[in-house]
């Protein structure tokens, strides 16, 4: 059978606002390639060339500047290699258990009723609204009486699924149909089953979406590691030190080669998920 396929034709006004979304997108996408390539050129050159024309190209190309980076980068006893490895640590895996955890205590908060399944709901959207100031204090304290600081187990404070992502997943959870856990059930499948083998798969695009923020958030950021692990330094913590050394260490060509380094991980995750 011959299929017919119909365009519905732009009026001129809608193609002209069409073509110049389409600019504004495709400016905003060159300006952070741009930024992207600038900072790898720079990472190329010397110093001198770095201070003296940083909009030119490299005289040379030193590929041994991404060499360099990882026995120049150091922070209370911590290498590139180790910082490296705190980041990735702290930046995947808690980025994963946090969404995890968020999205079961979704579930289980919108599936299933009983008294206070919407206490958290209203609790996020309070503390969402009426952000409370000065409990840094108090939240330091806590995680230095727990042992918490200055440790890996610090990846559990995020852990309890009270953040924004949770009305995400009870948005998702709301219009996911009751009748697959229904069926799931008469089969014969408990509830755990029911959640991780029928309703979970259906929850795998939001998961991944969450996921990617959160752990692009978390490898990018550095105020709480400088906070709460002062003597576990992650990637972003020795950049960041690093650039502030730049008064007294004239290596600008080691602080874009980081940078770029840095921006790697981000750069083949978005070319790889970027649907």
């Amino acid at each position: 059978m011959r299929r017919i396929k119909y365009f519905q034709r732009k009026s001129p006004v809608e193609s002209v606002i069409y073509c110049l979304v389409s600019l504004l997108f495709a400016i905003f996408a060159i300006s952070y390639l741009y930024i992207l390539l600038w900072t790898l050129m720079s990472a190329l050159k010397t110093h001198t060339e770095i201070v003296l024309d940083p909009f030119a190209l490299p005289a040379k190309l030193n590929w041994d500047h991404f060499i360099e980076v990882t026995k120049l980068l150091e922070v209370n006893g911590q290498g590139f290699w180790r910082m490296l490895f705190n980041s990735t640590y702290f930046s995947v895996l808690g980025a994963f258990l946090t969404q995890f955890i968020t999205a079961f205590f979704a579930y289980a908060c919108t599936k299933y009723k009983f008294p206070g399944c919407e206490i958290p709901y209203l609790i996020i959207l309070i503390t969402m609204t009426l952000p409370i100031y000065g409990a840094g204090g108090a939240t330091y304290k806590l995680y230095r009486d727990l042992g918490l600081v200055d440790s890996y187990a610090h990846i559990i404070c995020n852990l309890g699924g009270m953040n924004a992502n949770f009305l995400y997943y009870r948005a998702f959870f709301k219009n996911v149909s009751n009748t697959y856990a229904e069926a799931a059930q008469m089969d014969g499948a408990g509830h755990f089953t029911t959640y991780f083998r029928v309703i979970f798969p259906q929850a795998k695009p939001i998961f991944g979406a969450l996921f990617l923020t959160t752990w692009l958030g978390s490898w990018n950021t550095y105020e709480s590691a400088l906070i709460y692990l002062p003597n576990l330094p992650t990637l972003p913590v020795g950049l960041f030190q690093f650039n502030t050394e730049m008064i007294y260490r004239a290596r600008l060509d080691i602080l874009f080669a980081g940078c770029f380094i840095a921006a790697i991980p981000a750069l083949v995750l978005f070319v790889g998920f970027n649907k």
